[in-house]
């Protein structure tokens, strides 16, 4: 018999039998069963991953909140560390990751703390001083940018409406910053520039707001380069600073004399090498590819738990 035939005739013999099945009140009620059973699996399948999606969701926030507490006791650690150091060692936890006792029980990930000495840096709340002024513009000039930059920041922050610039008196502050990041908000700078300059500048002084002066035993070599009021520190004589310094800490600004540097080369009323007391403490505590950052600044004092100046977490 030709194959087509027999398709034919099968195809014919499996619709009646189809039309008699559901013409069966049998039949009808075993179609329906099915019908139910495959809704009731699309509904348990569904149900299922929701409840999959909702523990995942959980477990993350448990984990990121375990995360955030271990971090918060890195900030923690870092104070009562720097806080019980002698002066002769403090400058050993700076700059670099600070050694972490005992980690956590229970905690199999990643943790690091860092702590940083803002009086390092240049402080942008003295820049209501002239003189503050010409040391910024020469800070900006070391890191290739544009020292009209310092006239626009003085303007943000300095009480009067006077513009420096034609323009840069437009939406200022006219108020002492609160943070770094302010720097953003300026018309002129950019994210390029912020990402250039901010590692370089703070909003904290040693003892007040206005405090200009800066640690000789933390500064980089771009801050150290500006404070000459002629301009005659060399990167050579800052690397040179630099590299004396860590073989031993200047005690007075005197001791400069030991990196080939007069003592009168440097701005008197910039520059200090008393024990810094404002630190910028990075904590990031990481497990199962979840991450936690704690930036705060605290300042400490000798034998002090510290005293919280900004936090952020993230």
């Amino acid at each position: 018999m030709n194959p087509d035939s027999k398709m034919k005739r099968f195809t014919y013999s499996g619709i009646l039998n189809l039309r008699h099945w559901l013409g069966n009140s049998e039949g009808m009620v075993l179609v329906l069963t099915l019908m139910i059973l495959t809704l009731i699996t699309a509904m348990v399948v569904e149900f299922a991953y929701g409840v999959y999606t909702s523990t995942s969701a959980l477990y993350n926030w448990r984990d990121s909140q375990r995360l955030s507490f271990v971090a918060k006791s890195g900030v923690a650690m870092a104070v009562n560390t720097i806080s019980r150091a002698p002066q002769s060692e403090l400058y050993k936890y700076l700059n670099r990751e600070i050694p972490v006792p005992n980690i956590p029980e229970g905690f199999n990930g990643s943790f690091v703390i860092k702590a940083v000495d803002e009086n390092s840096k240049f402080n942008l709340n003295s820049l209501r001083n002239a003189d503050s002024v010409k040391v910024f513009k020469r800070l900006l000039g070391n890191l290739g940018l544009d020292e009209l930059i310092a006239e626009r920041v003085a303007d943000w922050l300095d009480p009067d409406s006077d513009p420096r610039l034609r323009d840069s008196e437009e939406g200022a502050k006219n108020a002492f910053m609160d943070s770094v990041d302010e720097l953003l908000l300026i018309k002129g700078i950019d994210r390029q520039t912020y990402e250039k300059l901010s590692p370089y500048v703070t909003v904290y002084g040693f003892v007040g707001t206005e405090d200009r002066r800066i640690n000789i035993n933390t500064a980089a070599i771009p801050v150290i380069m500006s404070l000459n009021e002629n301009g005659m520190i060399t990167r050579e004589m800052a690397e040179r600073l630099v590299r004396s310094r860590e073989l031993e800490p200047f005690n007075s600004t005197s001791e400069v004399t030991r990196a080939g540097i007069e003592e009168n080369m440097l701005l008197r009323n910039f520059v200090t090498a008393d024990p810094p007391v404002n630190f910028r403490i990075t904590s990031v505590s990481e497990e199962n590819k979840i991450k936690r950052v704690i930036e705060g600044v605290v300042k400490v004092t000798r034998g002090s738990q510290g005293r919280i100046l900004s936090w952020r977490e993230m």
